[in-house]
């Protein structure tokens, strides 16, 4: 009997760690990276957020002297400027990649079909006429 007490008073804490390992496991959620620029600029802009907003309740409240609270929206106002332009150069960046794939697929499209030093219109072009 005092072997049965032992074992079930190791397995409980045994199952209780074990437990969030085992059902993770089985989660087919995509992990996200939380390294990744997108959730650094999701979280800055989070912080300036909620930043202006603390600011603004504080100013309403009187807690902030109207020095102290010019500073800080122009502080929270150029964080999320910042983080603006941050997500505007990697949406271009992204076009601008975008914008290459594309253009090494229609040259590689070309060489396949033997219009090399073509354009991509060239090497539709024998297409078109058998179709039309």
């Amino acid at each position: 009997m005092l072997v049965l007490i032992a074992l079930l008073l190791a397995l409980v804490p045994a199952i209780a760690v074990l437990y969030p390992v085992l059902r993770g496991l089985g989660s087919d959620e995509p992990v996200e990276d939380e390294g990744a620029p997108q959730a650094e600029l999701a979280r800055r802009w989070d912080a300036a957020l909620a930043g202006l907003r603390t600011t603004e309740l504080e100013h309403a409240v009187g807690n902030l002297s109207e020095e102290d609270y010019l500073w800080l929206r122009e502080r929270y106002m150029t964080e999320t400027a910042l983080v603006m332009k941050a997500l505007e150069i990697e949406e271009s960046q992204q076009r601008a990649l975008l914008s290459r794939i594309e253009h090494e697929v229609q040259r590689t499209r070309a060489q396949s079909l033997g219009v090399e030093g073509e354009g991509p219109e060239t090497a539709r072009g024998p297409e078109k006429a058998a179709g039309g």
